[in-house]
């Protein structure tokens, strides 16, 4: 009997990345398909339909496998797409057509859009949207260990050091266009609840440890956290959510002594 090769497995982490930048939604060009089922009543939570493909396979013989790429390669989110079931399932069987540089590219072109989606939605963000964002985080209770607040390094500094891309500072720029509106909100919610903030930043470094505990590189750590703010946020997924939830990780991540050495 043949022995099977070892499958690279993707970790969750991982998965919860290349989904965020899909932003929940079919890569394939065209679909555009909403990959999550929201729920109908309370309690529920939304359930995501979705299935993350590689674009170079998990296994030798697989579809688009690459030898010379290594196991936390194979497995990064910067080797998969998310896809719908229907469309998830053609690019594995008609390899003709869905090679390796069609699925890079229209994941790129994707996920660019998906960005632009948000940075048009930051105008909109109103408080509502922040309270969305921030209430759940600032009442999740963190480790005792965490509740510090240094002072950060510059921010220039702290993305320099960390070598973080292009992306990233683009979002990191797009997010901190609304410090200003981020910091009142937070602000009033300090004068009725003086524990607020402190607790937000809290929960922040608590989700960015964890983040740091799957060994995720820094620009896939951000959008680690950008997506935990949105998931955490409940059933509602919008472009103003997600914008609001882009402009509180940016202000935490320029306030916040993290993201400061490897």
């Amino acid at each position: 009997m043949a022995q099977t090769s070892a499958r690279d497995r993707v970790p969750p982490a991982q998965e919860k990345v290349v989904i965020a930048r899909s932003g929940n939604k079919c890569a394939y060009p065209g679909c555009n398909l909403d990959l999550t089922i929201d729920p109908k009543v309370d309690g529920d939570r939304p359930k995501a339909t979705g299935k993350v493909a590689h674009i170079a396979a998990a296994s030798p013989g697989g579809p688009r496998y690459d030898p010379n790429m290594t196991s936390v390669e194979r497995g990064s989110a910067q080797n998969l797409i998310y896809l719908c079931g229907p469309h998830h399932d053609a690019v594995d069987a008609q390899l003709g057509y869905h090679t390796r540089e069609f699925l890079t590219d229209n994941k790129r072109a994707h996920e660019e859009a998906v960005a632009r989606a948000v940075r048009n939605a930051l105008g909109d963000v109103t408080y509502e949207e922040l309270m969305v964002v921030c209430a759940v985080i600032a009442s999740t209770p963190a480790t005792p260990q965490q509740l510090g607040v240094e002072l950060a390094l510059p921010l220039q500094e702290k993305i320099d050091l960390n070598k973080l891309g292009s992306t990233s500072v683009q979002r990191i720029t797009d997010g901190l266009s609304q410090t200003v509106r981020v910091e009142g909100f937070i602000g009033f919610q300090n004068s009725v609840a003086p524990s607020f903030g402190r607790s937000l930043v809290a929960r922040f470094k608590s989700d960015y440890y964890a983040a740091r505990a799957e060994n995720l590189e820094p620009d896939a750590v951000f959008d680690y956290l950008v997506d935990t703010a949105i998931e955490n946020a409940g059933p509602r997924d919008t472009p103003q959510i997600r914008a609001a939830a882009l402009a509180v990780i940016a202000y935490l991540f320029e306030i916040c002594e993290i993201f400061e050495h490897e």
